[in-house]
């Protein structure tokens, strides 16, 4: 296929098939991608993270306008779940929201993938959207970023349709970028990306340049409210107090420690968003080991894996190499919003997370689909082959694999919840909010927070005078690297008192103790 039939698109020349194919393949795609997004979607214990957007919704309260401005975590998701929990409370419904905008996003990327090549292009990309790990992860979760996905890729659409002459879509385009931005503070980061492009097509095109002017306005005001909110959180949480670049920071100092930057976490978060968190080493060994030991235990997966998605999207980069337009909008959109959160590591604001690169996906998606479409129809298929049938393996590791799967707190709490008696505690460190979300019964909480657990005298001290007058303690282990890396937590525990009961769920484990008798 020649390079400059890719790159025109729309032309005599129409790879892909006819349009009523391209509707048939693209009817099926969303079918797929529906059938990811909603299979066993209530199937995971909420987590921390989904435990923090129902705060931010006052799920069960009023949401205020000076609460929903001042949510920086995402305040037109939150306004939402706000909404579907007069419905319900179950995970299926909070988590449904994320669910339908995924799927939404199918046709968005397609029409990306079209817009920056042709269909055959923009068909692929569909594809690997519709099997990706990523968007099944963040589909299925009460969170932000799916719907941050779908307006970044909606933005990003009409960009290409401005920079490329195809028509004058600004309203479409202030609509969803200032959604994006209401969706998380990334989306303000995509508008940078938006704005340096549309400056070099600006340059030359004075119509071009006054419409631009006139519509970077109207965003700027429509989003001056997230900003005040913006700034309010970073007086509230100290985030100035905090900023500090990351390698000359003492890591007792750093804001999530090991998870703030390191060189490695560019790479991993690309590949992260190619294949999500459950293909190659866990979140939890990524965050109990050396990151480097435990991707090399398995290369043999990572490897060929990376590979295959890297060679597409430096195929995709060849095919637009000849076209400024398109090529400068991918490159913007890929390098400042990695390049944004880079610098949000660097400074100790924010940890570098794939999912603070998220609005890139579209693209890097169009750009891998643009890739396989440049290649021979043989080449083509085991290339495509290769990347779904290891977002397949990555999708089949999180639905059934425990190790992949958010923490089972739901599950133990249960447990808890059915086996008490008269005077027992339950110690929940790290987890103690979603751990109250799911428990109904009766026993204390004792709660370890981040500090507490520095000495061994330390813990002796907390956990004594929490479990001071009670017969038993139940202690839910989650995540406790966040508070307990070292596990003086358990080893106290362990030393002090008797073990009656050690149960394991997905990602957590529930202990019994007996306060009244020694280790034994």
């Amino acid at each position: 296929m020649d390079r400059s039939d890719l790159v025109r698109g729309h032309t005599s020349r129409v790879s892909g098939g006819t349009p009523r194919r391209v509707t048939a393949a693209l009817v099926g795609l969303v079918c797929v991608a529906a059938l990811l997004r909603f299979y066993r979607i209530g199937h995971q214990s909420l987590w921390i993270d989904e435990i923090l957007t129902l705060q931010a919704a006052e799920v069960g309260g009023r949401l205020t306008a000076a609460a929903f401005f001042r949510n920086v975590q995402g305040p037109l998701h939150a306004l939402l779940v706000h909404l579907a929990a007069r419905i319900s409370h179950s995970e299926s419904v909070l988590r449904g929201i994320s669910a339908v905008a995924g799927v939404a996003t199918v046709p968005v990327v397609y029409l990306l993938g079209r817009e920056l090549a042709d269909r055959r292009s923009g068909l692929i990309a569909a594809a690997l959207f519709a099997v990706s790990p990523f968007g099944v992860w963040y589909g299925q979760e009460v969170r932000n970023y799916s719907l941050l996905v779908f307006f970044a890729a909606l933005s990003t659409l009409f960009m290409a349709r401005l920079v490329l002459g195809r028509g004058r879509p600004w309203a479409a385009y202030v609509a969803a970028i200032v959604l994006a931005a209401y969706c998380n503070m990334a989306g303000l980061i995509l508008a940078v990306a938006h704005a340096l492009c549309a400056a070099g097509k600006a340059a030359g095109d004075k119509r071009f340049a006054r419409q631009w002017a006139v519509a970077s306005l109207v965003v700027v005001v429509l989003v001056a409210p997230t900003l005040w909110g913006l700034a309010a959180w970073t007086g509230t949480d100290d985030v100035a107090g905090r900023v500090a670049l990351a390698p000359a920071t003492d890591d007792a100092a750093l804001l999530r420690g090991e998870t703030t930057f390191t060189p490695l976490a560019v790479p991993y978060s690309l590949f992260a968003l190619w294949y999500g968190y459950s293909l190659g080493p866990s979140l939890e060994e990524l965050h109990t080991r050396p990151p480097l030991a435990a991707f090399l235990d398995d290369w043999w997966l990572v490897a060929p894996a990376g590979l295959a998605a890297a060679f597409a999207a430096l195929l995709g980069l060849r095919v637009l190499a000849g076209d400024r337009d398109r090529m400068g909008l991918v490159l913007a959109v890929l390098l400042v919003t990695f390049g944004g959160a880079t610098v949000l590591a660097l400074l100790n604001v924010k940890p570098m997370n794939a999912r603070y690169v998220s609005p890139a996906l579209p693209v890097l998606l169009a750009l891998c689909g643009t890739g396989v479409a440049l290649l021979r129809k043989g080449p083509a298929v085991v290339v495509a082959a290769v990347m779904a049938g290891f977002s397949l393996l990555s999708l089949s590791n999180y639905y059934v694999r425990p190790e992949y799967s958010r923490e089972d707190v739901r599950g133990a709490a249960r447990y808890v919840e059915e086996n008490e008696r008269p005077g027992d505690a339950v110690l929940v460190p790290v987890i103690k909010d979603v751990f109250e979300f799911y428990y109904r019964g009766g026993a204390d909480r004792i709660v370890v927070y981040p500090g507490q657990a520095d000495s061994d005298a330390e813990v002796a001290s907390r956990i004594g005078q929490g479990a001071a007058g009670h017969r038993r303690l139940w202690f839910v282990e989650a995540r406790l690297w966040r508070t307990d890396p070292d596990g003086r937590i358990p080893a106290h525990l362990g030393s002090s008192y008797r073990l009656i009961e050690d149960r394991e769920f997905a990602g957590t484990r529930l202990f019994l103790y007996d306060l009244g008798a020694g280790p034994g």
